[in-house]
């Protein structure tokens, strides 16, 4: 019978072009638009290459020195080195746990300078690469012992290898960080910008530089690192937050100028995407609330209007509604062909609203994507970001619902319409 309807659905389409031409192209932007902001916040959001676990991550990208005799007294930064040695790294709860800088501009060179550029550096643990999933090209990330060491070793993106030796064959390699040398241990595959944590082009051990100038003040309690927890599992992530925060308060007991306070953190990603001062919670409920009426706005307006165009139509066919009200069709019947009929023209506009924002999405990356001033306007996508199960799923939601929306009432006023009137109509 679905089959029936649909046949019947692709004739009345083909019959009445403009009208179908103004349906689907008003479904195909409703849909674009919400797909616009899907994709763009599941990129934000989701796990891929090589922040493959942001589901079952905590993170800890603020923190605040307050004041042990006056509480009114607050220094926010990052977290010192401190903390990770003495509240972090013990956890037990936790699968892995790195540290690791927001990015510096660095000058790279080989070693007799005749190429040198600027990169972006950032320093991290040896932890930092078992939270991340790096796609290692050649080589392998410095481990445990040259962190504690301070060794001059350093992990490069390809680009960036290849840039100073044409290939990126180049683990044993030396080369120059900021006039420092350093032999690289390591290329891994280029990482987005998007991939706000895991981003660099080059990574050095963070004791291979001035460690006074890694925790600067607050009884070294502030420093410049993020840290991140791994959980076993997104289950496990109370936990492990729970034993976090018990090390840290730990911690305070012993504190005689500054206590440190995290204000809610470690965070979810959507927590940490979505924190917007080191002194406040994350305000999620606030920022959901506002997708939601986004995305109800973007469908009620086309809905509306679809539902006039529907209505006009089922106008049209008042007769045939008639004659089959009159052979013995039930009203559940006519409203199931109606919805049918025009879920066909529904994931018309999908598919088209779908792809038109895959187009939008990659052709302007810097004005959907860009949230500051870092530079994420130069990112890049890749797969892994666009082509998510998720994404595919809330598009057909979207279009059932923009269905139901501007079909629903248009079927059932034309279902209910009584026999006689509706052969009167016709």
């Amino acid at each position: 019978m679905i089959r029936i309807y649909l046949k019947q659905a692709w004739f009345l389409l083909r019959e009445n072009k403009l009208l179908t031409a103004v349906s689907v192209g008003g479904t195909a932007l409703a849909i674009c638009l919400i797909m616009v902001i899907v994709i763009v916040w599941q990129i934000r959001v989701a796990s891929y290459s090589p922040e493959d676990y942001r589901d079952r991550m905590l993170f800890v990208n603020w923190a605040v020195a307050n004041g042990v005799e006056d509480s009114n007294v607050n220094n926010s930064a990052k977290l010192g080195s401190r903390v990770a040695k003495e509240c972090l790294y013990p956890l037990e709860t936790a699968e892995a746990v790195g540290i690791g800088s927001h990015v510096y501009q660095a000058l790279v060179a080989t070693t007799d300078h005749a190429v040198e550029f600027e990169a972006d550096m950032s320093h991290t643990d040896a932890g930092y690469w078992r939270v991340f999933n790096f796609r290692f090209l050649a080589g392998k990330p410095y481990d445990e012992a040259a962190v504690a060491s301070g060794i001059k070793e350093v992990v490069v993106s390809a680009s960036t290898a290849r840039r100073l030796f044409g290939t990126t064959d180049a683990v044993g390699k030396t080369i120059e960080v900021n006039y420092v040398p350093y032999v690289i241990r390591g290329v891994v595959r280029d990482v987005s910008r998007l991939a706000e944590a895991a981003y660099a082009d080059v990574w050095v051990p963070y004791t291979s530089c001035y460690t006074a100038f890694m925790d600067n003040g607050c009884e070294r309690l502030l420093g410049i690192f993020d840290a991140y927890l791994l959980a076993p599992s997104a289950a496990d992530r109370p936990k492990v937050k729970a034993e976090a925060l018990a090390n840290i308060e730990r911690m305070n007991a012993s504190q005689r100028e500054f206590r440190l306070k995290l204000f809610g953190a470690p965070d979810d990603i959507t927590e940490a995407r979505v924190r917007d001062h080191p002194m406040l919670e994350p305000p999620v409920a606030k920022v959901v609330a506002r997708y939601v009426l986004i995305i109800a706005i973007i469908l009620l307006i086309p809905a509306i209007n679809m539902s006039g165009l529907t209505l006009s139509r089922m106008r049209k066919r008042m007769a045939e509604i008639g004659v089959r009200r009159a052979f013995g069709a039930t009203r559940r019947e006519l409203v199931t062909q109606i919805l049918c009929e025009n879920l066909l023209q529904t994931l018309m506009g999908g598919v088209l609203g779908l792809v038109v924002s895959y187009v939008m999405v990659t052709a302007l990356p810097g004005w959907l994507l860009a949230a500051d001033d870092t530079g994420i306007s130069q990112a890049f996508l890749n797969a892994d970001m666009l082509f998510n199960p998720v994404i595919f799923a809330l598009a057909f939601l979207a279009c059932l619902l923009l269905n139901l929306l501007s079909a629903g009432i248009p079927a059932w006023r034309s279902a209910r319409a009584p026999i006689v009137r509706a052969l009167n109509n016709g």
